[in-house]
């Protein structure tokens, strides 16, 4: 972790918005997510949400302090200091496994720093945040495990599903002759092709929508697409549409 956990003067653990985006993004990587969350996406959020608690009357000033901190070329850039309070709530869009893991890990911390000890140094102070990090992952090792089993139990990812449509529209013009085949020109022989690529996918998985397929089943469904062969119908319409001669 490049932050360190700080205690204010009224003993409240506090993150910058760099660490909080540092934490979000190692622990999406740990449940298998590959998108990485932006800080200046953060900041906007943050903004966003402070914006629309002051139209509330509400007053959040302990939550969200704004302050500087310098790049890699020494400049000045907007940040903000949280407190677990303000950081929780910005997280209320993330996964249950990140909000759940941020949350030990800052209770953690919190009861690491309310022991009386002296001063820690730099490096005393690292090597407790890497404590805390081993301590929690040890305790959520199950719960990590069990939602790894639910995600592959669960329908296919947006990204999936674009997968298998690229896909489709890959194989559904390969058995049509290729792009510049006559029978890929034609709109109505091309939407029957990539149609009944994605019922052959319907019947195989006995569902309604392709998209419904479980994540476990993704390549499977992946490999009865690049294996799809044309009805004999199709296949006979095809051979026609790309047989004809154009008269001048």
């Amino acid at each position: 972790m490049s932050g360190v956990m700080k205690m204010t003067n009224e003993e409240v653990v506090t993150m910058t918005s760099l660490e909080v985006i540092e934490l979000i993004n190692n622990f999406r990587k740990e449940e298998g997510n590959a998108t990485l969350k932006r800080h200046d996406v953060l900041l906007r959020d943050i903004r966003n949400e402070i914006e629309t608690l002051k139209t509330l009357g509400i007053s959040n000033a302990h939550n969200f302090v704004e302050v500087t901190y310098k790049d890699l070329k020494g400049e000045e850039r907007p940040c903000y200091k949280m407190n677990k309070a303000g950081i929780m709530q910005m997280l209320n869009k993330e996964s249950a496994l990140v909000r759940y893991k941020t949350q030990q890990y800052i209770e953690a911390l919190e009861n690491k720093l309310k022991q009386p000890t002296k001063p820690l140094s730099a490096m005393e102070l690292l090597k407790l945040q890497y404590q805390v990090i081993e301590e929690q992952d040890q305790k959520i090792e199950e719960v990590r495990e069990d939602l790894n089993a639910f995600k592959e139990d669960i329908p296919l990812f947006p990204y999936e599903c674009e997968e298998i449509t690229k896909t489709v529209k890959k194989i559904g013009t390969l058995v049509l002759g290729g792009y510049g085949s006559k029978a890929y020109k034609n709109k109505s022989l091309r939407a029957k092709v990539y149609s009944d690529i994605h019922r052959q996918l319907k019947r195989e998985f006995d569902v309604n929508s392709f998209k419904v397929i479980k994540r476990k089943h993704l390549k499977l469904a992946l490999d009865i697409v690049e294996n799809y062969s044309l009805t004999v119908a199709l296949n006979e319409e095809v051979e026609l549409m790309n047989s004809q001669v154009a008269f001048a």
